[in-house]
């Protein structure tokens, strides 16, 4: 059984070990050692990285009770010096003890308990058994303002095995379901918990909440903790910076800025669409001169949606009483759309389906509309003939 120094002292970065076996771990070998400082992999904390000796530590996991160091190379032997990456383990003890603090949060301002926990490469989350619809953004920087005063209050944490009449004596966040280790902030929180810790919330830092989404029934919480709030800062700072340098206004200035710029797009998309559907009348007056089925590759206006464009002039031509077997190119493919007058008729939808198979792609519809595509450009004109001969 190897001794667990990461549960006794979570700071312990160097130690010494004996191998005392070589395993595999996945497609790579791996050791038992007599103790360590690795923190395996669990409960939702990733694994610890690092060294023994010369090896390098790529993975640490728990298999039937053995924790398993897989190693990059050639596995060690004999007595070994450990050494874990200081930097990971320091910011897993943030995140992790910041989940606690949130949890702990949420418990007492919504009644919403954590069912599970994901410490992730950049932002972590936990899920909750409360409906989404709940953590309204007032709602959910008052969990944020109240986890933030347990840390800033640098309030002490202890770890420590307890035995079953302790347990009942503590109002534990959660059930212990693996051993009977409890990480405690005094009338802040207790919660059964193997993983590694800061000595005090202090060094949890801060706690920023990100953002709450529905998840299966009830809602997930994205948060960051500690070094990776001052990094989501400067990202978001750079990128806001970027932002405010294309639209020539100062970084306060650049949300007024970017509405101002979407309500003007939307305006000149909605002015290029009118104009788009004022085309496609003048086309069908040119095409609907005539009779039997129009069959014709048309060229969009620059600028418009082809398949809208391609769409409005056939059901105009519908609307004129004639059937339409349009076709026209739009972002590297090869567009269909037939239409005819409402009533009896061919099954256009049929056709089409038909048309889009030799164009090597998919489409369909109601059998007075349909429209569809491919990738097989120059088979257009191929299609079009096909269709207008089996009308």
């Amino acid at each position: 059984m190897t001794e667990r120094l990461y549960l006794a002292d979570p700071y312990l970065a160097r130690f010494d070990a004996e191998v005392v076996a070589e395993r595999r771990l996945g497609d790579r070998p791996a050791v038992v050692l007599t103790r360590t400082a690795f923190y395996p992999e669990g409960g939702g904390q990733p694994a610890d990285r690092g060294a023994l000796g010369e090896a390098k530590v790529v993975d640490v996991q728990e298999v039937e009770g053995e924790i398993l160091h897989a190693i990059d190379g050639t596995p060690p032997r004999g007595r070994v010096a450990g050494e874990i990456d200081w930097a990971r383990r320091f910011d897993h003890m943030q995140q992790h003890h910041g989940q606690h603090l949130l949890s702990a949060a949420f418990e007492r301002s919504l009644g919403a308990r954590t069912v599970s926990f994901h410490l992730g490469v950049e932002t972590c989350t936990i899920d909750l058994d409360l409906s989404a619809d709940r953590l309204r953004p007032a709602a959910l920087a008052d969990v944020e303002r109240e986890a933030n005063g347990f840390v800033w209050r640098d309030l002490p944490v202890t770890a420590a095995e307890l035995s079953a009449e302790e347990l009942a004596k503590l109002q534990l966040r959660k059930e212990p379901t693996k051993g009977m280790r409890v990480v405690a902030v005094e009338g802040v929180d207790w919660s059964p918990c193997g993983g590694t810790h800061p000595r005090r919330t202090g060094e949890v830092g801060a706690i920023a909440v990100l953002g709450a989404q529905k998840w299966g029934g009830g809602a997930r919480v994205e948060f960051a903790c500690g070094a990776r709030v001052v990094a989501l800062l400067r990202r978001d700072a750079g990128c806001l910076a970027e932002v405010a340098a294309a639209l020539r206004c100062a970084p306060a200035e650049a949300p007024a800025a970017a509405a101002r710029l979407a309500a003007d797009a939307l305006q000149r998309r909605k002015d290029l669409d009118r104009l788009a559907l004022a085309v496609a009348a003048a086309e069908a007056d040119r095409l609907g001169k005539g009779d039997g089925a129009v069959t014709e590759v048309l060229t969009p206006p620059e600028g418009a949606d082809a398949a809208g464009y391609l769409r409005s002039v056939a059901q105009a031509l519908a609307a004129r009483g004639r059937t339409a077997l349009l076709g026209a190119r739009g972002d590297g493919r090869a567009l269909l759309c037939f239409a005819r007058p409402k009533g009896p008729g061919p099954d256009l939808g049929a056709l089409l389906r038909e048309a889009v198979a030799l164009l090597g792609g998919k489409g369909g519809g109601a059998p007075d509309l349909a429209q569809g595509g491919g990738p097989q450009v120059e088979k257009l004109g191929e299609a079009l003939e096909r269709a207008r001969a089996r009308i």
